[in-house]
């Protein structure tokens, strides 16, 4: 018996896949890229800001409906034009998303946020408060600087791993963490 696959079922195919792998890749890669795009030497850990998930949610929903079009559309010019610029938008969305981040290290903070091409990074004396906010979800620090400049991190599971560091250098600077329940 002969099968006969059309090439647009390729296309399904990829866009099926996009489609399933999304949520778990959701889970890992934006950590992932973070740390690789701005872990340095002295860095304990890199954080990512919650709404980078959305940012990178919407690449990845940009790279669906690329395959999708695809297939739906079948493969003549004007759909792969389309597609294709699906395909650059998303490599847009993604690149945009890996430039924001939040980091601790033995000398300084930093963070950046999304839809900036600025570093804001601020050395550990620079720092005038930390704010202890219990939310639903995820606690949170409110770290506030000299110049009125603040950043938030939520207190999960990374935070977790340096928290001891964390408490350390606050002693060391002699910076107290008020509660605001």
């Amino acid at each position: 018996m002969e099968r006969n696959y059309e090439t647009r079922h390729i296309f399904m195919a990829i866009g099926i896949c996009i489609a399933l792998a999304s949520p778990f890749l959701l889970i890992f890669l934006p950590n992932t890229i973070a740390n690789i795009a701005h872990h340095t030497p002295g860095v304990w850990d890199v954080f990512v800001p919650r709404e980078n998930y959305i940012v990178y949610g919407i690449g990845f929903l940009l790279l669906f409906i690329a395959a999708m079009l695809l297939f739906i559309l079948d493969i003549r010019k004007v759909p792969i034009i389309i597609s294709t610029v699906f395909v650059l938008l998303s490599v847009i969305t993604f690149f945009i998303a890996s430039q924001s981040y939040k980091s601790l290290s033995d000398d300084a903070i930093s963070y950046s946020p999304l839809f900036s091409i600025s570093d804001h990074i601020y050395s550990w004396e620079e720092l005038d408060r930390v704010i202890y906010h219990q939310n639903k979800g995820f606690p949170e620090y409110e770290f506030l600087f000299n110049d009125g400049n603040h950043m938030r991190l939520y207190r999960n599971a990374y935070f977790n791993e340096i928290q001891s560091l964390f408490y350390f250098k606050l002693k060391e600077i002699n910076v107290n963490i008020e509660r605001n329940e």
